[in-house]
């Protein structure tokens, strides 16, 4: 573009009109370069933020579920000498079975609040 912006005019007027145009798209062209530099920066700055978290929350979760066998296997330990092995077993999973329902059911009702469309009554 800055050809044919050239020999278009041949006037001294023209060729400085012509070469400040000239360095205007050229700053355009690097200041939107260097806009999309700072964007890139940035995301990738807040992607490995986002890695550590994710990576704590894991450690989290799984030391969570470690203290959770724990508490299942003690209330095991407890109920065996009262009721015998075969019954601690049956009332501890028969407990986390009702608690996994209540959840569950707690969840799907939410899920269909939340997908369910305004307005309508089903």
């Amino acid at each position: 573009m800055s050809e044919i912006l050239k020999n278009a005019g041949s006037s001294p007027a023209d060729d400085t009109i012509v070469t400040l145009l000239s360095r205007v798209v050229s700053d355009a062209g690097e200041v939107a370069r260097a806009e999309v530099d700072l964007q890139k920066a940035k995301v990738f700055s807040k992607v490995s933020d986002a890695k550590g978290g994710v990576v704590m929350a894991a450690i989290a979760a799984v030391l969570g579920l470690l203290a959770l066998i724990g508490l299942v296997v003690g209330l095991l330990m407890i109920l065996t000498p009262v009721v015998g092995p075969i019954w601690a077993t049956v009332i501890v999973v028969g407990g986390l079975l009702v608690l996994a329902a209540i959840f569950a059911m707690v969840a799907v009702s939410r899920f269909k609040a939340m997908f369910a469309v305004p307005g309508a009554n089903a």
